[in-house]
């Protein structure tokens, strides 16, 4: 790994022009935080003496890739001086986009000295990847997990000697070494049995995590583990499980909060109430006590403001700030009633928005979004880049915490999130405490794949969920995600943070930056974003906010028309959901009259030609990202 007051650096070699595969995997490298160069090779007799004059830094990791090999050296022998350069000159080499064909192989075996000895098709129709259950140390979060099916099109398997102590096995199919670590004097090679690599660019669409798992998570695995500290990587594990539409009372629905509790107690996991602000006068003391007493395991948050359908899915920016002002004013109102903090995050009613809300709420100063991704009028294609950070920043440049229901999560879909350090965040209503089970067993899947994961309320989990770097002078690069981001110091000495929000949060006016809810100078704002320099005391912890101008402040009346569907929806869902969900043929009864009364645009709406319809369809992404309807 990386040496301290060293940049290790990533050197990509080609001739005639980069190939696209190694401009895939420099893309990935710098979007991991890595300097790259590339290095063009060209045609001299003495192989060994070129590169030793061309790459004069020790400290970088060679990047072989057989197809410019064969085309620079034009020979299946390969010079012996020019191997011994490989291994002797850099203290990583990182071979990737391996065939199944001679040159390939004899590569391999040339660089592994015979450890390795071939490169094969995948033999079976059904294999899966096992990963080494002692590989944390490069597989991170994926350790000791098997999963698949794998990609026969793109994914390969060494031959080796199975007793072969400097041969480590990190990712296996059938078997088989399809990521592997040979340790030789001088060098450490990651070899990766993987013909192709992702491009961070490409829409997502439906394809499943499997599909292009090898050609783009052991390329991060081995690229991360080369850089050490010196790339972004996670600061700190979270989950939570967000439960939609409860009143804080004694049940709702299939939910009682004493049982919830025990079960939280028990299988160790935090639970959020996504809250109707609509409902803040309507609540029991005894549960908000109850709630009060164990924040540790029960907070709140924000779910819209009436839950009307399609609320926030409105581009009427006059509309969107009533919406938001109202709810607020109404949280405000039952904190001082009861003593509750509402987390300022948001998770809207059915899941719909449009951009034009996303950009409201960043301007109200709420920490994050946290929902799942709609279909807008003009469908918004996620890329792979999307995925792999804490949020998505293609909404109007605020942060989106993706949330997913509980059977679309398997331990690698845990995995994933958390090696690229977003949150494990579940959302569900009512209705799974009727078996409670799913709940538990998802809580326990959780905490196996991440036995020290961090389960705190969503204020928590989206302002810690940041990544981080190390720079040669010391300096600790923290990349924020969230509005409000908590920064903390756990050495011994002072220590100097650059904390940067990125270009995505230039949209809307920032007025200042407060720490701890106080001013804060040596703030800073160019094209790449905000970006603030501060120097922590050791053993400290500061929060930083920034706060935005909210440029359209007008506010007007909702009508009575508004008012009293706001009202009836309400009371009908709780009708649903208290007595009818109890009863099939009854609910799916009220599941029509619903879809008849309820879906209609509200009538102060009706004139509003940008208006989005309430019924959007949800987009399935891969990674195990499924939405549900909220």
């Amino acid at each position: 790994m990386g040496l301290k007051g060293t940049t290790v650096k990533l050197i990509v070699p080609y001739v005639g022009k980069l190939l696209n595969l190694d401009a895939r995997l420099v893309r990935l490298a710098q979007f991991l935080g890595i300097p790259c160069e590339t290095l063009a090779l060209t045609g001299v007799a003495d192989y060994a003496e070129f590169l030793k004059r061309t790459t004069p830094d020790h400290c970088s990791c060679f990047v072989v890739n057989p197809r410019v090999i064969e085309r620079w050296i034009l020979s299946d022998d390969f010079p012996f001086d020019l191997i011994t350069l490989f291994l002797s000159r850099f203290p990583h080499l990182l071979v990737h986009a391996v065939r199944v064909e001679a040159f390939d192989t004899k590569l391999v075996a040339a660089l592994s000295r015979g450890k390795l000895t071939s490169v094969d098709a995948i033999d079976g129709e059904r294999a899966f990847y096992a990963i080494a259950k002692d590989s944390k140390r490069v597989c991170d979060s994926f350790a000791g997990i098997s999963f698949g099916p794998v990609n026969p099109a793109n994914d390969h398997v060494f031959k080796t000697d199975d007793d072969d102590p400097a041969v480590e096995p990190l990712i296996s199919i059938s078997g088989r070494p399809f990521m592997a670590a040979v340790r030789l004097v001088g060098t450490e090679i990651l070899f990766l049995a993987s013909e192709d690599v992702a491009d961070l660019d490409a829409p997502l669409g439906e394809t499943p995590l499997t599909q292009y798992f090898s050609k783009l998570v052991p390329h991060a695995m081995a690229l991360r583990y080369v850089a050490g500290d010196e790339c972004w990587r996670p600061s700190r594990a979270h989950a939570s499980i967000v439960i939609d539409d409860p009143l804080l009372q004694e049940r709702y629905g299939f939910l009682k909060f004493e049982s919830l509790l025990r079960l939280e107690e028990q299988h160790n996991f935090h639970t959020t109430i996504a809250f109707i602000p609509h409902n803040f006068r309507r609540n029991s003391p005894r549960i908000t006590r109850m709630f009060l007493e164990n924040a540790e395991r029960l907070s709140i948050c924000f779910h819209g403001n009436d839950h009307t359908g399609g609320e926030f899915a409105s581009t009427d920016a006059t509309l969107l700030n009533t919406l938001l002002r109202t709810a607020q004013d109404r949280m405000n109102s039952h904190r001082q009633m009861t003593g509750l903090p509402c987390d300022k995050v948001m998770v809207f009613p059915q899941g719909d928005f449009s951009i034009e809300a996303m950009k409201a709420v960043k301007s109200h100063n709420f920490y994050a979004v946290v929902n799942r991704i709609s279909h807008l009028d003009q469908p918004v294609q996620l890329t792979i880049g999307d995925l792999v950070q804490p949020a998505v920043l293609r909404f109007g440049g605020f942060p989106l915490f993706i949330r997913s229901p509980i059977q679309q999560i398997q331990s690698q879909d845990i995995a994933f999130n958390l090696f690229f350090g977003r949150p494990v965040l579940i959302g569900e209503h009512h209705d799974v405490f009727q078996s409670p089970e799913s709940l538990v067993g998802i809580a326990a899947k959780i905490n196996s794949v991440a036995p020290k994961i961090h389960w705190p309320n969503l204020a928590t989990v989206v302002s810690d969920s940041v990544l981080t770097r190390r720079t040669p002078d010391g300096t600790q690069h923290v990349r924020a995600y969230s509005g409000t981001v908590r920064i903390s110091n756990e050495s011994g000495s002072a220590r100097r943070f650059s904390i940067e929000w990125g270009a995505s949060w230039n949209g809307v006016p920032i007025e200042q930056v407060l720490m701890n809810g106080t001013l804060c100078g040596g703030f800073e704002i160019d094209d790449a974003g905000p970006r603030l320099t501060v120097e922590l005391a050791p053993g400290s912890s500061q929060t930083f906010s920034l706060v935005h101008r909210n440029v359209d402040s007008t506010v007007r009346d909702l009508g009575l028309a508004w008012k009293a569907r706001a009202f009836s929806r309400r009371r009908l869902s709780e009708v649903r959901d208290n007595y009818l969900s109890k009863n099939q043929r009854l609910l799916a009864i009220a599941k029509v009259l619903q879809r008849r009364f309820l879906t209609r645009k509200p009538p102060e709406l009706t004139n509003d030609t940008h208006v989005r319809a309430s019924a959007i369809r949800s987009s399935e992404l891969s990674a195990g990202i499924v939405a549900r309807d909220s």
